[in-house]
């Protein structure tokens, strides 16, 4: 009899083991996967708040997204503004970064806000900008070089 107890006891063990692991297993695979939503991380939307005395279009976009996606200074940008305008950018730090004429995108220095610009040009007069309107952007991959 004392056999048959200890048999019982074993295989008691081994099946509370294994429902042990199974509820571990399912609470583990239902939890919801930390697996970013490419349509949101791969396009950034922002509104145009002021346009500066040098016709720039200041956004409201800061710092924080811009790395969240991993977008970084030297990277091409597509810009889509409300008019249907789509322009490619170059995320600078500076303006002299690009030939004189061209669109560029950079943080300002003093409100940390995103600017979108052109060298020595007026980017709201020329794509007829204005305030409040939105601008989606989204970088453009570059082609690899396999």
């Amino acid at each position: 009899m004392k056999f048959y107890y200890q048999f019982c006891f074993r295989y008691w063990k081994l099946a509370f083991a294994g429902v042990l692991m199974t509820a571990v297993l399912l609470i583990g695979c239902s939890q919801k996967t930390s697996a970013p939503e490419t349509s949101q991380m791969t396009s950034l939307t922002g509104t145009i708040v002021e346009i500066d005395d040098h016709g720039n279009a200041v956004t409201d976009l800061e710092i924080a997204p811009f790395t969240e996606r991993g977008w970084k200074l030297g990277d091409t940008l597509e810009a889509t503004f409300a008019t249907g305008d789509k322009i490619q950018i170059k995320f600078v730090e500076n303006y002299g970064d690009v030939p004189v004429g061209d669109y560029l995108g950079r943080f300002s220095t003093s409100t940390k806000q995103f600017k979108l610009a052109i060298n020595m040009g007026n980017i709201s007069e020329t794509l007829k900008l204005k305030n409040q309107s939105k601008v989606v952007l989204q970088k453009v991959e570059s082609p690899s070089t396999n």
